[in-house]
């Protein structure tokens, strides 16, 4: 079974962006992030590539409202109701999620 867990920083956070939102029914989506790559040309036509590797891992809060009722990816960890966005990979066990830089930090447990 796939696990999330928090910080009681990373609880505070999500409270804090529940509370300035009003969301119906809040939550925390979590997901993957591949690469990102963006392509130009440079003055001679070549293509010149710009790829972006972020962490691979994010969670978002947000209004879990319009998907609550259907899907059965959303579950409740530690009071958070979580969508979980992905299929996990043989071995993984859950995430972690913390705070760094006064934002949501997700990592692999």
């Amino acid at each position: 079974m796939f696990i999330v867990t928090f910080t009681s920083e990373a609880k505070e956070l999500i409270a804090t962006e529940v509370a300035n939102q009003g969301y119906v029914a809040p939550g925390l989506m979590i997901h993957r992030q591949g690469p990102k790559g963006d392509v130009s040309r440079t003055p001679e036509g070549q293509a010149e590539w710009n790829i972006d590797r972020p962490h691979p891992w994010s969670a978002l809060v947000q209004d879990l409202a319009a998907i609550q009722d259907s899907s059965e990816d959303i579950s409740n960890f530690d009071g958070v109701l979580v969508w979980l966005a992905l299929i996990p990979r043989p071995g993984e066990n859950g995430v972690h999620v913390s705070v760094q830089n006064g934002q949501l930090w997700v990592e692999s447990q």
